[in-house]
């Protein structure tokens, strides 16, 4: 066993092996998201908005499986949350990352399955069993239910100054 093998958490491993597990892997096949980067205990990965474009989120997974997801849209260019007006629009995308509730909640979807969602209404967990993060959830159904929410949604276009 290696130095790192002895020392990860057993969330890490469950983490790693859940991101090398089936499910997540269909997910990348199917193109709803790409690009994982883990760097215990924050995961960046890719999820598809729309038909072809992507957007960048940052997940602190800390206390994985046990605790859910703490999820942000995250701008790599410089390496902070994505500012609002680059979030995705259209379909449900904005009440899921709403203005009104998601910045002061760390830019956090407002979903069952975030833990800053669960950690504003602990009557989701009971409320809205189907969609609210357990311990026996995987990171894959996370990420599913974000894709979900973007399926028709849109990035902002750039603008030239």
């Amino acid at each position: 066993m290696s130095d790192s093998e002895q020392t990860m958490s057993p969330g890490e491993a469950r983490l790693r092996a859940d991101l090398a597990g089936e499910a997540f892997m269909v997910g990348l096949q199917a193109e709803k998201w790409r690009n994982p980067l883990l760097e215990w205990p924050v995961l960046r990965i890719h999820v598809a908005v729309g038909d072809r474009e992507f957007v960048r989120m940052r997940l602190l997974v800390d206390g994985y499986p046990s605790r859910a997801p703490g999820g942000q849209l995250w701008d790599d260019s410089s390496n902070s949350p994505q500012p609002v007006g680059k979030w995705p629009t259209g379909g449900t995308a904005g009440k899921v990352f709403r203005p009104d509730w998601s910045p002061p909640n760390q830019n956090a979807p407002y979903l069952p399955c975030d833990r800053a969602g669960l950690s504003t209404h602990p009557d989701w967990a009971h409320a809205i069993p189907d969609r609210a993060w357990n311990a026996a959830r995987t990171i894959d159904f996370y990420l599913d239910e974000i894709y979900g929410e973007l399926t028709d949604a849109r990035l902002p276009t750039e603008r030239a100054a």
